[in-house]
């Protein structure tokens, strides 16, 4: 016997949507799924906010590892996301997602704290954000049309539907500057995060002095960068 959900969702889905809904799971995740606004997004030169990373046993949470990364568990990305945004969140019923999440890339300090790599879905389709191949075709799809984002080139770009820019749902942006916004936290472990390797300057500017950033920078570079859909193509 195996014993699963995925067929009471569709179930339940197929009710609220009507039975001639051909994929109610995209429809569902296209309804629900909240992105950070672009222009918020654009003040981090499509490269993380600080040097972290998944942990893995035996390391300890919160704690800066021997590879120099602060690992944790999804404190930084979850911080970094609410505060790039002025929502709030519901933190019972939604579930932060990485777009490029699966195959150990958690563990990769590129694409952990990229806001470009981050969504926030309810949490009862969250993990088809993991498991389900369309879902997490659609998500790459969505950060490629909404900053350009593809660092593997994985998007088939061709295959992008042109109206997809205009279904997607957007956090309400700040209402100052990201770097600004981000000098005033004072959390902890977010400061212990900040001392492993951090994005910006004082005043704003990619720090490119930090040999993490610096490193970042190579990388981002390194990679066949895609450009963002014209607002001709959306």
């Amino acid at each position: 016997m195996v014993i699963e959900g995925s067929s009471f969702l569709l179930t339940v889905l197929w009710k609220y949507y009507g039975p001639e809904e051909p994929n109610p799971v995209r429809r569902a995740v296209l309804d629900s799924t909240y992105f950070l606004h672009p222009d918020v997004v654009a003040q981090t030169k499509g490269l993380p906010i600080v040097r972290a990373r998944r942990l893995t046993s035996p390391e300890r949470k919160n704690t800066v590892a021997a590879d120099g990364d602060f690992v944790s568990d999804n404190f930084p990305p979850d911080y970094v996301f609410r505060a790039a945004m002025t929502d709030t969140r519901d933190q019972g019923s939604t579930q932060l997602s990485h777009i490029y999440g699966g195959n150990g890339e958690a563990r990769d300090a590129f694409l952990y704290t990229n806001l470009a790599n981050l969504c926030l879905m309810p949490s009862f389709l969250a993990k088809f954000a993991d498991t389900d191949a369309s879902t997490v075709t659609l998500l790459k799809q969505c950060a490629y049309v909404l900053y350009g984002f593809n660092p593997r080139r994985e998007v088939n770009v061709q295959s992008v539907n042109p109206e997809l820019r205009g279904r997607l749902k957007l956090a309400t942006p700040l209402k100052k500057p990201l770097h600004s916004a981000l000098a005033g936290l004072r959390d902890a472990k977010f400061l212990r995060a900040k001392a492993a390797g951090y994005l910006f300057t004082p005043e704003g500017a990619v720090n490119d002095t930090d040999p993490w950033v610096a490193e970042m920078v190579i990388r981002r570079q390194a990679t066949v960068e895609a450009t963002p859909l014209t607002d001709n193509h959306r």
